[in-house]
């Protein structure tokens, strides 16, 4: 059986492009879920630069690969492609040509719980892809089983269709498409906190910056020796 949801609910393009200029970092101050840490999943090569863009998910086969194609005639520009895979560790079901296919396409990331290939043809061609890991053995196109746009989970983290995805060099952060607002909140709070903890680094001594650590360990006892 394959299933496919060919749209996705769209939240305005302004308002999704300001999640650019947070680092997921910066919620890992906050938060303690829906992060993933670069262990498992990892760039192919260096992310350049931040994304943000709503998620279109896949799950596939371990050896099919045709709903990645028609994932990519879904997509629309500034969309992130999610692929789930199972952790399946051998065929790759992202390379040149589907890398091709989505930056035609707009698409401004791939994420994949599984393998990758043609990773430097990925690097020349500056597309972001997160994959488990490569390998040169590679998924075909049969069309035996799959989903477009139902929930699929990466590394643990549950990604809906639609769902907010920022990323970068350090890793990746999954927003619920209901919860955005809110989110983007505490990352511009979490992103101000940021940037007066470095204007008081660069306005008063080291030791003086390290002693504001001092009231967090007044009620604790400590040995020292």
């Amino acid at each position: 059986m394959i299933n496919i949801k060919k749209e996705i609910d769209r939240l305005d393009k302004k308002f999704v492009d300001q999640f650019k200029d947070i680092p997921p970092s910066d919620y890992g101050h906050k938060l303690h879920y829906n992060l993933i840490s670069l262990n498992s999943i990892k760039p192919v090569n260096k992310v350049e630069n931040r994304f943000a863009g709503q998620a279109i998910t896949v799950r596939i086969t371990p050896h099919d690969s045709i709903l990645v194609y028609k994932a990519i005639e879904l997509a629309q520009p500034g969309d992130v492609l999610v692929i789930d895979m199972s952790g399946e560790e051998r065929y790759a079901c992202w390379g040149e040509v589907t890398t091709l296919a989505a930056k035609a396409k707009g698409v401004v990331a791939t994420i994949v719980n599984g393998p990758a290939t043609d990773s430097l043809e990925i690097e020349k061609n500056n597309y972001t892809v997160y994959a488990t890991n490569t390998s040169p053995m590679t998924t075909k196109v049969h069309g035996f089983d799959g989903d477009i746009n139902i929930p699929v989970s990466i590394d643990g983290v549950v990604v809906n269709p639609g769902d907010l995805i920022v990323g970068d060099n350090d890793g990746i952060l999954v927003i619920p498409k209901n919860e955005a607002e809110f989110y983007l909140e505490i990352g511009k709070d979490e992103l101000n906190k940021d940037q007066a903890r470095k204007i008081s680094l660069e306005s008063i001594s080291i030791d003086d910056y390290l002693k504001n650590v001092n009231s967090f360990l007044d009620d604790k006892e400590i040995n020292w020796f």
